[in-house]
């Protein structure tokens, strides 16, 4: 199923030109919203299939943001290599967060940018090269080329908000040069109750 596709200069890699000092917010604390490290919590709801209905907690440490550079290099890594180039150049970066489900230590995210809204907030991006089972790798199938996890939030001035979680993804540019991004079988996760824990 085809979520969205965006153009090259996308809010997922260069989120509409932002820089990163672009962004003055400040949250009940009296911080900018994007003084780091930074810890949100959140509830995610299961929008389709076995997972419809369900919820979990889940925890988002942000260490770092991903530099202009970083983006830039990224990107041509995707354009020249395609999917599997990037997978290796997020192998090689360090991670700049982790997303963790309550009780699991989670996955760790390679990439992590932010925009800010017109509210006072702020539209954060978190992608990873997403971790494969030996059972996956094993029996081999499509999944095996939606190599990425995605997670976004929509936090205000005090750090609240929503999100979605996207585990399994495909990002790759198509023939007409844009960049694409499609979800393996079902909706993303909804994250509800968001909010900055510190």
């Amino acid at each position: 199923m085809r979520l969205k596709s965006f153009r090259v200069m996308t809010v997922l890699f260069v989120l509409s030109g932002c820089t990163l000092s672009d962004a003055f917010a400040q949250n009940g604390e009296n911080k900018p919203l994007t003084e780091l490290p930074r810890q949100y919590a959140a509830t995610a709801f299961g929008q389709a299939g076995s997972m419809a209905g369900k919820s979990f907690g889940v925890n988002i440490y942000i260490n770092a943001w991903t530099t202009d550079q970083q983006v830039q290099d990224f990107i041509s890594v995707l354009r020249e290599k395609g999917p599997d180039g990037l997978v290796k150049a997020m192998e090689k970066t360090p991670d700049v967060g982790r997303l963790s489900p309550t009780g699991f230590v989670g996955t760790g995210f390679r990439f992590a940018r932010y925009r800010p809204t017109a509210d006072g907030g702020l539209h954060i991006v978190m992608v990873t090269n997403r971790p494969m089972s030996f059972g996956e790798l094993y029996r081999g199938g499509r999944s095996l080329d939606y190599q990425f996890g995605i997670v976004v939030l929509n936090v205000d001035k005090t750090g609240k908000g929503t999100g979605t979680l996207a585990p399994v993804c495909k990002i790759k540019f198509n023939k007409k040069n844009e960049l694409e991004i499609e979800n393996f079988g079902q909706k993303p996760f909804r994250l509800a109750n968001v909010f900055l824990q510190k």
